[in-house]
């Protein structure tokens, strides 16, 4: 069986990453690989990285290049392996990458993603708009989702090997709704599975105004894209 990768992105926020990272650590089952890319942190983030020795492999950027860009890179380093793509402000509980691996081989699905604790209920993915804004499902298993989260998402080689790799003119956001589009557009099922649930501390790395306009530049290149309406 080969490892698992897990992808895990840092941008300053220390903290958090150290919660994710001890997180993973503690209630991760065998099989899987921890791979960082840092995309040039200044806090100090890089120091604790490197304290980590082979607990982690550590990638080290000159710039921030972003999500799928960064997390392009890692998938290229490890053409067999399937991916899980992960932000550093997740808090994963026991056993959750062996329960992810389950649903997904028991119901051939090219790519699962967890449920998000919030404070309604729990966040099992979000449709789009005709302006291509997302609304998050709270709950509902009635509703498809367009898309699930990429904060964490857990995708096979094999739906790698036909999509391809993430859209890189996506700096941030929208880079999971993209993909997501594809695989649904290829026959490629996708699901959440709520018996695996997370925190997610939403955007830690950016502020309001950044996040905003991140969003907006996205959104915009993914209506062009898709011809949304």
């Amino acid at each position: 069986m080969n490892e698992v990768i897990i992808s895990i992105l840092t941008f300053n926020k220390l903290s958090y990453t150290q919660k994710c990272l001890e997180a993973l650590f503690e209630r991760t089952t065998p099989y899987h690989r921890i791979v960082v890319s840092d995309n040039a942190s200044t806090d100090g983030t890089i120091k604790y990285l490197e304290s980590l020795g082979n607990k982690i492999n550590l990638i080290k950027n000159s710039e921030n290049l972003g999500f799928a860009k960064a997390h392009n890179a890692v998938i290229d380093m490890y053409p067999k392996h399937d991916i899980v793509l992960m932000n550093n402000d997740i808090e994963v509980p026991f056993d959750w990458l062996e329960k992810l691996t389950d649903f997904m081989k028991k119901g051939g699905y090219g790519a699962v993603s967890p449920a998000i604790v919030v404070p309604n209920g729990l966040d099992v993915g979000a449709v789009l708009d005709s302006n291509a804004r997302g609304k998050s499902i709270i709950s509902d298993a009635n509703v498809e989702p367009h898309w699930v989260t990429g904060s964490l998402l857990y995708i096979s080689r094999q739906t790698i090997d036909l999509i391809g790799l993430m859209d890189a003119n996506y700096h941030f956001y929208y880079d999971d709704v993209d993909y997501c589009i594809r695989m649904t557009r290829a026959g490629i099922v996708f699901k959440c599975d709520w018996d695996v649930q997370i925190i997610h501390h939403n955007s830690v790395s950016s502020n309001p105004a950044q996040k905003k306009e991140m969003m907006e530049t996205s959104r915009q290149y993914f209506i062009k894209k898709f011809s949304w309406k």
